[in-house]
């Protein structure tokens, strides 16, 4: 039965289980308990226990009673069959055996006899008549004389043999009767089907009036504590709404209590663990999981509070933002386990320089926030930061080894218009990122012109992104000249490719604006793509315009260095144009191949493989080591321009030209000097030993169209 399912839901504030339900609601309680009887599977199971019970007691008592009632029918039976052989065989006169032989006879005509038969002590028949043959009826006993008498049934009861002596005229006499007992059988099933029904009908009302009587006194109160128990068990929260009222004065109403005690602390613990959830989730909402600062999420909320009470006192507001630099390097080098327990210690350190007027919180990653309330001038707002770096910059243990932190911060204060939340914590993150790279600079407060710069940048990657998908960008060629003997000697050597953006409203937008974005935004590896495709595609139309193209040169950032697919999309770009490899040269700056050598080298072997040049662009301007230097398959080296502007103006810068021009020589490699603009600049380059030259006294970057005009004349 499934009495959550007919249960009636208690009304909210009650204390009691509802009883009776919906579906036993009028009844009688005799009713009510064929109803439970019928529907509650512990009614059955005990009900149908008493009826076996019963019934077996009822059997052990019907057995011997129909035993005896088989021995009575057949006693009396045989005491009527042995008076009949009596009356008729021992007669007064004396029998011979023909006169037993007639007697007999006469028995014949009795319907319960089948065969008769009399024998002398030693085992003669005297006489015998009937179909009887006693054949399997062992009388040995009975002739002996050890037994008066015996009895034995034959062919499942249905025939009853006897074997009894008497004396009949001084003379000991056997006599044998075989007797139809089926008749007996008969009586015997009515008897026993007659006391059958009377035991099942004893069996019926003593198991109805033991359940009745048990369900009165445990079945019901047993029923009424399961529906309390499922009603609690869906409603946990308020359990204590199913309390039972009605309790019996037994064990069950100890339980009874004890129950509704029980219902009580569960539903006072349910309400307790709701309103610990409740805190807990409004924590976790509001605060960091790792550090248990305040999160982003809180510090805005606070800072808006904050600022809001601020600019009706007119008090003055700071926000400074942390940045950790190294701390990548650290999750790479020690694993995430070691950096989390960096962020806690340098959350911990933070929450100590917060005193009772601030605010501190963790942004996100490596990023903190701290919020200051009061007359605060600069000065003291720079002393904060620096004490704050200072506690920052402190060891930290990590994996049995000492780490040092260095910080950046990004001060904002907020200004006499009452600026929102997310307007000043803005202004304090991109104070930081105007520094996040410069290693000189340890805070930085925020300046309006910084957001203008921003806003410049978010218009110049949004237009970027246009030109990209719109292929708006164009390709310059500026020339590289191998220096002859005299000028008539020098010739074309090559070329390199510069990217160029006419912009609609801005004209042509200078590479130093749009490719320092580019970088940081990602669009770099998708420009460079571009720009490489795009250099192999004008190689093959010259070639198809019949020109002899020199080989040309792509810049390669260092995001795109570094990404896994450049060999394929080199490789791709190659075998769309159609162009020998040779015809390619890719340029590398130095500061992007020293900045992990190892795989500076891996890269640049599997470039060589594709058969094309490499290039070291800005030779110089690096930190290169002359040992690794010496291990990078390139075939040529730039100088950069930094370096050709002072030739002749400046010593050092001579003795620098002078010296990479030899360690390129030294080292098997071309040496190429770039933005040479005047004839004392090419003098002394050429007296050095230059093989080639990039510069304005050459040529500007121009279109390809008139670039091939310079491979026309060559032709």
């Amino acid at each position: 039965m499934n009495l959550k399912a007919i249960a009636k839901p208690p009304v909210p504030g009650s204390h009691e289980v509802p009883e009776p339900d919906n579906q036993t609601a009028g009844l009688s309680s005799f009713q009510e308990w064929v109803f439970h009887l019928k529907n509650c599977r512990l009614c059955k199971s005990i009900t149908f226990s008493v009826f076996l019970l019963i019934l077996a007691i009822e059997s052990l008592i019907l057995i011997p009673s129909a035993y005896n009632f088989r021995h009575n029918a057949l006693e009396l039976l045989e005491q009527k069959v042995t008076a009949a052989v009596q009356l008729t065989l021992l007669a007064d006169t004396p029998a011979t055996p023909q006169n037993f032989q007639q007697r007999l006879r006469k028995l014949e005509s009795e319907p319960s006899i089948r065969g008769l038969a009399v024998l002398q002590p030693d085992g003669a028949v005297l006489a015998r008549t009937g179909s009887a043959g006693f054949t399997d009826f062992k009388i040995d006993d009975v002739l002996r004389g050890n037994r008066d008498a015996i009895q034995h049934s034959s062919e499942w009861g249905a025939r009853y043999d006897i074997a009894w002596s008497e004396q009949a005229h001084g003379e000991r006499l056997i006599f044998l009767a075989s007797v139809d007992s089926s008749g007996v059988n008969a009586q015997l099933l009515l008897f026993v089907l007659r006391i059958a029904g009377l035991v099942a009908i004893i069996v019926a009302v003593v198991t109805a009036g033991t359940m009745l009587v048990l369900y009165r006194s445990v079945l019901r109160p047993i029923l009424r504590l399961r529906r309390s128990m499922l009603g609690a068990a869906d409603h946990p929260d308020r359990a204590d709404e199913y309390r039972i009222a009605e309790r019996p004065r037994d064990e069950l109403g100890e339980v009874f209590t004890v129950h509704n005690q029980m219902l009580e602390r569960v539903a006072e613990s349910k309400r307790a663990d709701r309103l610990r959830a409740a805190d807990q989730a409004r924590f976790l909402a509001r605060h960091d999981t790792l550090t248990g600062l305040p999160n982003r999420k809180f510090f805005l909320e606070h800072l808006q509070q904050t600022l809001s009470a601020a600019c009706q006192n007119g008090n003055c507001v700071v926000v400074s933002v942390l940045n950790l630099s190294g701390f990548r390097a650290i999750n790479d080098g020690f694993g995430q386990a070691a950096g989390d327990r960096v962020l806690i210690e340098t959350a911990r350190r933070v929450a100590a320089q917060t005193g009772s007027k601030q605010f501190a919180a963790r942004l996100g990653g490596d990023e903190f926030a701290v919020v200051r309330v009061g007359d605060i001038k600069p000065v003291a707002a720079a002393e904060h930061a620096e004490e704050l770096l200072c506690e920052i910059s402190r060891p930290v243990e990590v994996s049995g080894s000492e780490a040092r932190l260095q910080g950046r911060i990004g001060i904002a204060y907020s200004n006499s218009d009452c600026p929102d939340a997310e307007t000043v914590l803005h202004n304090a993150e991109l104070a930081l990122t105007r520094i996040r790279h410069d290693p000189q600079v340890r805070y930085q407060f925020f300046a309006p012109s910084m957001d203008e710069e921003a806003r410049r940048r978010q218009d110049v990657e949004k237009d970027m992104r246009t030109a990209l998908q719109e292929k708006r960008f164009q390709l310059f060629y500026q020339p590289k000249i191998t220096l002859g003997a005299t000028a008539a000697d020098h010739r074309l050597a090559a070329c390199e490719a510069l990217i160029r953006w006419p912009h609609p409203e801005w004209g042509y937008v200078s590479p130093a604006q749009f490719i320092p974005i580019a970088e940081s935004t990602g669009l770099i590896n998708p420009i460079g793509a571009w720009v490489l495709q795009e250099a192999c595609g004008q190689i093959r139309l010259w070639q198809d315009a019949g020109l002899e193209p020199p080989r040309v040169a792509v810049n390669l950032s260092a995001r795109q260095f570094r990404d896994p697919q450049l060999p394929d999309l080199v490789r791709k770009a190659i075998a769309e144009s159609g162009i020998e490899p040779g015809l390619l040269e890719l340029e590398i700056t130095e500061s992007a191949a020293m900045d992990d050598v190892e795989q500076t080298v891996s890269i640049l072997t599997g470039l060589r493989q594709l058969g094309l040049h490499l290039s070291i662009d800005d030779f110089g301007t690096g930190y290169s080591s002359l040992s690794y230097l010496r291990r990078l398959e390139v075939d040529s080296i730039k100088i950069d321009k930094s370096f050709v502007d002072d030739i002749g103006r400046d010593p050092n810068a001579d003795a620098i030209c002078n010296a990479i021009i030899g360690l390129g020589h030294s080292l098997g490699k071309r040496v190429v000097a770039e933005g040479v603009e005047t004839e004392e600049q090419l003098a002394f380059l050429k007296a050095m030993g230059c093989e080639e030259i990039q510069g304005y006294l050459f040529g500007r970057p121009e279109p390809a169209m008139e670039f091939a005009q310079k491979l026309a004349r060559r032709v």
